[in-house]
């Protein structure tokens, strides 16, 4: 865990430069559950808890760069499906996930952070690459009532995904605080978070297509760094 914190941190002061622009930092906390070929079907049903860091450097009044860091973990049971060959196998897998990444943020109303008392409020999407560490798992018995198994050695897999975001965000009046919360589909480019295609075991469920993960979060994020008094975007 602390190499990926030590490369979000070199990450971040690489980017930054508090004289130049408008920065954010904080925290994000909230939940996650999979799309996959195990358990529920439902888009949005956290299961589990995810914490993680957040940074962004607004670079336009309507634009930022955004870069975090999350821990969680993926986990379902067929028993919560609601199609009875799922309830029927009852398989359950739990993945242990840390994720890294970076993108842009758009926001739909002006959102110039530098008045503390001026309230703001706008919803905004945000899309970019993450790239994630996660066990491998496998299955070698398909008969009911399975649990996904961890590999021994290689015991971690890697991948990317894209994400798709959607939230809204405001600012706690007089201060430098913004808060916020959304919600995320990732896109991955595996078919395995659950175990249901890997390298070892045996497959099973529709396997032409990729998995997906949902993150649903909120933040609290800190500003700071001075405004440029010859932007023209800040200066409107």
């Amino acid at each position: 865990m602390n190499k990926y914190l030590l490369g979000f941190i070199i990450g971040w002061l690489a980017l930054t430069k508090v004289s130049a622009q408008y920065n954010e930092i904080g925290v994000i906390f909230g939940g996650a559950n999979p799309i996959s070929d195990i358990g529920a079907t439902y888009y949005i049903y956290p299961t589990k808890p995810a914490l993680g860091l957040i940074y962004k450097r607004n670079l336009r009044k309507q634009l930022s760069l955004r870069a975090d860091i999350k821990w969680f973990q993926l986990w379902d049971k067929d028993e919560r499906a609601t199609t009875p060959a799922r309830e029927h196998r009852g398989f359950s897998f739990q993945n242990n996930m840390v994720e890294m990444g970076a993108g842009v943020e758009y926001d739909f109303l002006h959102f110039d952070t530098h008045d503390p008392f001026k309230l703001l409020f706008t919803p905004y999407v945000h899309t970019g690459f993450y790239f994630f560490k996660m066990d491998r798992l496998y299955f070698d018995d398909l008969s009911p009532g399975q649990a996904a198994k961890h590999q021994g050695y290689p015991e971690r897999d890697e991948s990317w995904a894209i994400p798709f975001t959607v939230g809204l965000k405001t600012r706690l009046w007089g201060s430098r605080f913004l808060i916020g919360a959304e919600v995320s589909m990732r896109y991955t480019f595996t078919n395995n978070i659950d175990g249901s295609k890997s390298g070892k075991g045996l497959w099973f469920g529709n396997l032409n297509t990729s998995d997906w993960y949902m993150i649903s979060a909120a933040y609290v994020t800190y500003t700071f760094g001075a405004k440029k008094c010859n932007c023209f975007e800040f200066a409107k």
